[in-house]
């Protein structure tokens, strides 16, 4: 059996320990809304029993919209928000994160845009009479992007 990682114990330890499953976060939630198996109560669960490996390679902490109602609901303080975060920081650390959000990493490491500029939506822009967009100089997104130490994980995957 695989060993968990120490940050994600701590994380357990001093956050996740204290949901009481009352399950506030689920009722407030508009992703479980739309997407049933989307259920953070159930997440959280997860983790005091173990399955961490689960979550971290499955897709549900990549669909929270991180709109924290699920923080401001919780009577116990337990920032469900904030752990998708880390959860998903340390998914990406271990090498699971979704090709399509290291894709659109990359996208924006490259040109400061999520989604590429395609001369369609530059027709479709002119067509609009919407302005051309700027072309963004991308060294501060790069230099974040270094000291939050992300570049690595970037070069790790494209080779």
């Amino acid at each position: 059996m695989e060993e968990m990682p120490e940050e994600l114990r701590v994380l357990i330890k001093e956050k996740v320990y204290f949901c009481y499953q009352c399950g506030a976060c689920v009722g407030s939630c508009p992703t479980a809304r739309a997407i049933p198996e989307y259920n953070p109560r159930k997440m959280m669960e997860g983790l005091i029993l173990g399955e961490w490996r689960e979550i971290l390679s499955g897709d549900l902490i990549w669909l929270c919209t991180l709109c924290h109602t699920c923080y401001e609901v919780c009577p116990q303080g337990v920032g469900i928000s904030h752990i998708i975060i880390e959860l998903r920081n340390l998914a990406t650390k271990e090498g699971m994160a979704p090709e399509g959000f290291l894709d659109s990493a990359k996208q924006m490491a490259a040109t400061g845009y999520v989604a590429p500029i395609t001369g369609a939506v530059e027709r479709t822009r002119k067509q609009l009479g919407l302005p051309e967009i700027k072309v963004i100089d991308t060294g501060e997104i790069k230099k974040i992007m270094e000291l939050m130490r992300f570049r690595s994980v970037l070069e790790d995957e494209s080779g």
